[in-house]
């Protein structure tokens, strides 16, 4: 253009310094920036703004004010310009400042973009205080709550923990658009209240919104979080038809969801399946493998992620790695890998990696050496891997190095009912009564009371919950029965129930249960491992199989989860089990009732038909 001897004017300078900033070029972008300066163009409006973002990209706040206080009369444009400049570098509190300055000023009003930037700030920077001021100046104003600013304000409230307060703002919006619903939906995922999450998720189908890349990856990290692989298969199968496999982060929240609910060779078949990979997606299989109890496969994904794809492992990685040597009772593998951490991958270890060693030191019956370790780390000490340590106590009745660990974890969490009943039940295990009372009289003393143990299943796409000590709800009124022919069972198999605990109510496990025997779905069941030897009651309970592997009940130290895969035989058994028992205990008098063995699809099944999940 130059060479044709065309003078460019005002509207084709601004492309030139968003393509020498976007490239990034910075010798092209400055050269250009003097080229406006020699034909009389660095006052012109759209050339001024293009250059506070040309510097905003190239990371160079300081020239991009320059340009900013150069400009004789500002408008809100201009503001927004050098705004965006300091968020994009993380100067959050500036932008905080300068926005205060524009309100002080009057002379120009900030609009809908303004606000959703400075919100942005105050998001990333977790400044409550000026993002409550915000949005009061911005019903004050006048301003409409549309979805750009709603978005950018209840995104600010999730950040800060305020979820109410962001529900407050998601219903107060006015045509919310799919970038509002998946505001609050990842806001509902990313604070813990999952089933929120699920719910609205309906709420928008209902609404007629489609769900995009965004909104799977949020619903799905929800799944996860509370075992539910039917909403998950369900959307494993709209991303397949919609083409989204392709987004690495659907791919890797469907890896993800799929490990976590237990199916573990469909996470697999999805990783598979995935075009382009990047270090999550191998960390959520890795970690899924580990957790489930598949070290061995874990550490050999591990080796092909750094040895086949080139891939660089990063701290998360490791907590798969160490969790996969936790489960295989690789202790040497665990060591090196541990100490490898820093000189050869340049990685500081986290609390997650300390922890990691204690578990695997305490569950390999090194009590010792993990005391030791704990001692050489006091400022990286937390309850986790003390309450790791204090369950191997209690495994290997050491009082020793539990009187230990006990005086410290009471310190760390005095409200924790856990750390008081484990405690009291060491004492007890070695003949320590007295002190056994006493630990149970501070719990009472503190006003500490036993947390309930928590379970949840998905029937229908619907999320049920179950607590310990609740009456049977959700229709479970024989869940009782078929939970007692599961333990006659399992006495059979060999396993001798462990008189030394305390056998809370099975209240958890009866939806999956119910779900196993009386509806043939796939069916999950989380439940938190602080109660697993506590609900069980067997020695050893590390893995609890039936006669035919097709009931899988795998136990781990921060998550159990119990999968039944609807094959006939298996279901079969379960169905013969409880009807030895009902014609054993069920009154003459007493109807018969419909259940899953007396049924004409049963009659099939036992005379050689199959059974399909219904």
């Amino acid at each position: 253009m130059l060479r044709s001897a065309i003078r460019p004017d005002s509207y084709t300078l601004p492309f030139l310094l968003l393509a020498a900033a976007r490239y990034p070029a910075p010798s092209l972008a400055r050269a250009a920036h003097a080229l406006l300066g020699k034909i009389g163009l660095n006052g012109h409006d759209h050339t001024v703004h293009s250059l506070i973002t040309m510097y905003s990209y190239l990371d160079d706040p300081g020239a991009a004010r320059k340009v900013f206080d150069g400009i004789p009369t500002r408008d809100v444009v201009s503001w927004n310009a050098m705004m965006k400049a300091y968020g994009r570098v993380g100067m959050n509190g500036e932008v905080g400042r300068m926005f205060r300055d524009m309100v002080k000023e009057g002379t120009v009003a900030p609009n809908a973009v303004t606000v959703a930037v400075v919100l942005a700030a105050c998001r990333d920077q977790g400044d409550l205080v000026l993002g409550r001021w915000v949005e009061e100046w911005s019903w004050s104003a006048r301003m409409e709550m549309d979805s750009l600013v709603g978005s950018a304000l209840l995104g600010m409230y999730e950040k800060c923990g305020e979820i109410a307060e962001a529900r407050r703002v998601f219903d107060t919006i006015i045509d919310k658009d799919i970038v509002a619903w998946n505001a609050m939906i990842t806001g509902y995922a990313q604070n813990g209240m999952s089933n929120e999450a699920i719910s609205l998720f309906h709420s928008m189908r209902i609404a007629g919104m489609r769900p995009d890349k965004i909104t799977l990856a949020g619903v799905l990290s929800a799944c996860s979080a509370v075992g539910a692989l039917e909403l998950g298969s369900e959307l494993d199968g709209y991303a397949s038809r919609r083409g989204l496999y392709s987004n690495v982060y659907v791919g890797t929240a469907l890896v993800d969801m799929y490990a976590k609910c237990g199916d573990l060779d469909k996470a697999i078949e999805v990783f598979r399946k995935m075009p382009c990979k990047n270090v999550a997606s191998w960390n959520a299989l890795i970690c899924g493998l580990a957790f489930n109890g598949r070290g061995d496969e874990a550490i050999q994904h591990f080796q092909l992620m750094r040895n086949e794809e080139g891939l660089k492992p990063d701290d998360i990685t490791f907590i798969g790695v160490l969790s996969a040597c936790v489960h295989a009772g690789l202790v040497k593998d665990g060591k090196r890998w541990f100490n490898s951490l820093t000189p050869e991958f340049q990685i500081i270890p986290k609390i997650e990696h300390y922890s990691c060693m204690v578990d695997l030191l305490a569950r390999s019956g090194h009590l010792e050496e993990a005391w030791d370790f704990i001692e050489k780390i006091p400022d990286k000490v937390d309850a986790v891997m003390l309450g790791a340590l204090l369950a191997a106590c209690r495994k290997c009745k050491n009082v020793e190095i539990g009187e230990r660990v006990i005086n410290r974890i009471i310190q760390l969490e005095p409200t924790n009912s856990w750390n008081y009943v484990v405690s009291s039940k060491i004492y007890a295990s070695s003949d320590r009564l007295d002190d056994s009372a006493k630990m149970r009289g501070l719990m009472r003393e503190r006003g500490v009371n036993k947390t309930p143990g928590c379970s949840w299943v998905e029937v229908s796409g619907k999320v049920l919950e179950f607590y310990a000590g609740d009456e049977p709800q959700h229709g479970a009124d024989d869940m009782y029965q078929v939970l007692d022919l599961l333990v006659d069972e399992m006495r059979l198999e060999g396993y001798v129930p462990n008189l030394d605990v305390e056998v809370l109510p099975w209240a958890s496990v009866y939806a999956a249960i119910h779900c196993l025997v009386s509806r043939s779905l796939q069916v999950g069941c989380v439940l938190d491992a602080k109660f697993v030897s506590l609900w069980l009651g067997w020695h050893e309970p590390e893995m609890v199989y039936s006669g035919n592997m097709d009931a899988k009940w795998l136990l781990m130290q921060k998550w159990v989860k119990l999968y039944y895969f609807s094959e006939a035989s298996a279901l079969i058994k379960f169905a013969r089990i409880r009807s030895r028992k009902r014609a054993a205990t069920v009154p003459a008098t007493k109807p018969a009732r419909q259940t899953p063995e007396n049924t004409p699809k049963a009659a099939a099944r036992r005379d050689g038909g199959t059974l399909s999940a219904t």
